[in-house]
This record gives C-alpha cells, sequence and structure tokens, in this order.
C-alpha cells in the first residue's frame, strides 16, 4: 500500500511538473500567434546595410563551393556584402576549394584560418574580433545550408529596422516535415510576434555589430547566446517564417541522434547560464523562463516520471499476484500509463498520428536532453562540432 502510493505520487508529481509548463506555453502561444506578423519595410539597394556573411567551416569540402555559389546567387548587392570563412583547422581540402573558387569568380572572399580545432563559438569569438567599422550587420550561415532567394536581403530589410537587433530564419517545410520541426516553428513564431524567442536557428542567422560581443567559447548554442545577449540589451531577437533555408536531411541514425544531443547540451547550458532571468522583466522573462525550465528541468522529471511509472506498475501487478486490488487512482495512472504508451507504439511506427507522432517526438527530446546533461556532468563536453556526412554528399 505504502509502495503503491509512494510511486503514484511521484508519477503524479512529475506529470504535473512537466505537463503544467508545456501547458501554460502552448496557451500563452496560441495567444501570440493572433498577434499581426511582423514584416520589414521595403527599401531601395543603396539603403540596405553591408553585411559582412560568414561561413563557419570544418571538412566541408563536399560542400563549400555550392554554398559559395548559393550566397553570391542572393539578390543582394555586391558592393553591400562581403564573404568571410572562418576555418577550425580543416583536415580536407575546404580552404583550397574555397581559394580556388575565389580565383575563378573575383569575389573578394577573405579566409580565416583558426591554428586548431577550438569549436564553433570559438570560431565566431575570432570572426568578431575581425569585424570592420563598415559591417552593419553579421551573418552567420552553415556550409550545408542553402538559402532559399531572397534570404539575405529580407535580412537587410528587418536590420534596417532599429529595435531589431537579430533575426533568423527557418528550415523549409518541404526539406523536413517532422512534429518536431513543426512544434519548434510555431513556439518560435509565436514567441517573436510577441517580443524575442532565446532559440535561434544558425543555419541563417543576423546580428546587429553594434550589439553583439564575444560569447562562452567552451560551449555551444552560439547562435542562441548571441540571440539572448542582444535581447537583454534592449533589442529584439526575432525568427521569421519567410527566411527560409533548405538542406538535405541526415539519414544516419546516429548522425541525427549526435547531432539532437550536442544541440540539447548547448541549449540546456545556455538557458542554465540565465537562470536568474527567468520569469522575471516581463513578456521576456516568462518567454525564456518556459523555455529555460523545459530544456533543463523538465527533462529530468520525464525520467523520473517513466522510472516511478514502471515501479508503480509492477506495485499493483504485484498485488493482483497476492490477491489484493488495485486502488481507483492505480487504476487511473494505469490507463493513462497504458494510452501513451499505445501513442508511442503508434509514432514509432511511422504512421502519421498527430498525437503519437508529437508523443515520439517530445519523448526522444527530452531523453536526449537529459543525455546531454548527463555527459557534461561527467566533463564530455559537445562544443567542437561534427560535420554530418549523410547530408553533404560527396564532390
Amino acid at each position: 500500500m505504502i509502495e503503491r502510493l509512494f510511486f503514484l505520487a511521484i508519477q503524479s508529481s512529475a506529470t504535473f511538473a512537466v505537463v503544467l509548463p508545456l501547458a501554460v506555453h502552448w496557451l500563452l502561444n496560441r495567444r501570440w500567434m493572433r498577434y499581426p506578423s511582423p514584416t520589414p519595410e521595403a527599401c531601395k539597394d543603396d539603403d540596405l546595410p553591408f553585411l559582412c556573411i560568414v561561413i563557419p567551416t570544418w571538412n566541408e569540402a563536399n560542400v563549400i563551393e555550392s554554398k559559395l555559389d548559393n550566397l553570391i546567387a542572393q539578390r543582394y548587392p555586391s558592393t553591400k556584402r562581403r564573404l568571410v570563412i572562418i576555418d577550425s583547422a580543416s583536415t580536407d581540402d575546404t580552404v583550397s576549394i574555397a581559394t580556388d573558387w575565389n580565383q575563378r569568380t573575383k569575389q573578394g572572399l577573405e579566409v580565416i584560418q583558426m591554428p586548431a580545432r577550438l569549436g564553433k563559438s570559438s570560431a565566431i569569438n575570432r570572426v568578431i574580433q575581425e569585424l570592420k567599422d563598415s559591417d552593419d550587420v553579421f551573418v552567420m550561415t552553415d556550409a550545408e545550408a542553402a538559402l532559399e532567394d531572397g534570404a539575405l536581403r529580407r535580412v537587410g530589410r528587418w536590420m534596417k529596422d532599429p529595435s531589431i537587433g537579430a533575426v533568423c530564419g527557418t528550415l523549409s517545410e518541404q526539406t523536413e516535415d517532422s512534429a518536431y520541426r513543426g512544434w519548434y516553428r510555431w513556439f518560435r513564431t509565436g514567441e517573436s510576434r510577441a517580443d524575442s524567442t532565446p532559440i535561434f536557428e544558425g543555419s541563417i542567422a543576423a546580428y546587429r555589430v553594434d550589439a553583439i560581443e564575444e560569447i562562452v567559447a567552451t560551449s555551444n548554442a552560439d547562435d542562441s547566446q548571441l540571440a539572448v545577449l542582444i535581447r537583454n540589451q534592449g533589442l529584439r531577437a526575432i525568427s521569421d517564417e519567410s527566411i527560409r533555408f533548405s538542406e538535405a536531411p541526415i539519414t544516419d541514425p546516429k548522425e541525427s541522434h549526435h547531432r539532437t544531443v550536442r544541440r540539447g547540451q548547448g541549449l540546456a547550458r545556455h538557458f542554465w547560464r540565465h537562470r536568474s532571468q527567468w520569469f522575471r522583466n516581463g513578456r521576456w522573462g516568462t518567454i525564456l523562463g518556459l523555455n529555460g525550465y523545459q530544456h533543463t528541468i523538465s527533462p529530468w522529471f520525464v525520467v523520473l516520471g517513466i522510472l516511478a511509472g514502471i515501479a508503480h506498475a509492477s506495485t499493483v501487478l504485484l498485488i493482483g499476484w497476492f490477491g489484493g486490488e488495485p486502488m481507483l487512482l492505480d487504476r487511473l495512472m494505469l490507463l493513462i500509463d497504458a494510452v501513451i504508451l499505445a501513442s508511442l507504439g503508434i509514432g514509432f511506427t511511422g504512421l502519421r498520428v498527430p498525437f503519437c507522432t508529437s508523443a515520439v517526438a517530445f519523448l526522444s527530446q527530452n531523453i536526449r536532453l537529459v543525455q546531454g546533461m548527463m555527459m557534461l556532468q561527467f566533463g564530455q563536453s559537445l562544443h567542437r562540432w561534427e560535420a554530418s556526412q549523410t547530408n553533404r554528399g560527396s564532390r
């Protein structure tokens, strides 16, 4: 009796601790999504800001040339931008391919070579030191991300608004239509309409030069680090669904898992550093707090709830073996467990049942967040990025 109540109380409390903040976030975001979608004002070429477009690389020989071609194909005046590669000691032909491309196209590409592979955040800090007085906007874009037409011009238009300090794009729906991505895009859009989003998409992200500063070099989530730093200075940091990019999907499950764990670890560290700001200073504090809680605390309650649920179900089964009767609360919780397990089972089959796919995405994301935080506790920092191979093809 006491054991059943103990495990039941833990499971119920963990469920409440996970569901309540998520429900609050969902309800608030529904309200925020009713706000009008902001649009930057149109402007002439001469009025566009000067962009410093940076591509961080490490062993990107397979994609660097197509990336550079993609950038110069954008409808942005060549007199209003400069291209920079910051290479973290690649061991392949990334630098030589980029150099040959520059000699052929005469685009004035600048290549900065790091003496060692220290991670993307360290590379970004190195570029920040190289920014010039003529640079108005610092644009960061990943080597494997192909920008859709007009992406850079929309970035430039946004930066004409003095209230905007940072803007990022979104992954094209044609590239990936997953439950996680759908929820991710929805929350980032709502937060941006309400105030700002603390989670940025580094595949294409832009920051006002006079508002940026160096970030924590031994951690990743460099894109989100810069976004929060800028928002804390009073400028908005927004995600714009009209700034689109595409990239080939990662087909290797191990690569996909590692990438998600790495990203999760970086976000968990990022939010925990800013925990003193959670739920303070109005709407921005609420957004930061809800995301921070869901990336650092809620995942542990998910794991705790799972373990307590297994223990509770085991004790109820033992009661049956010894001729006892489970309580109504026992039966209710077992019914909820059965529904969740059935939903996960359907979701894992790949059938497109909305709640089921969302349940699988939610569980997977939280388990990987816990894995990333546990790795960090054992001294395994993932701030040195690994270029995925299955979404980069071959030359």
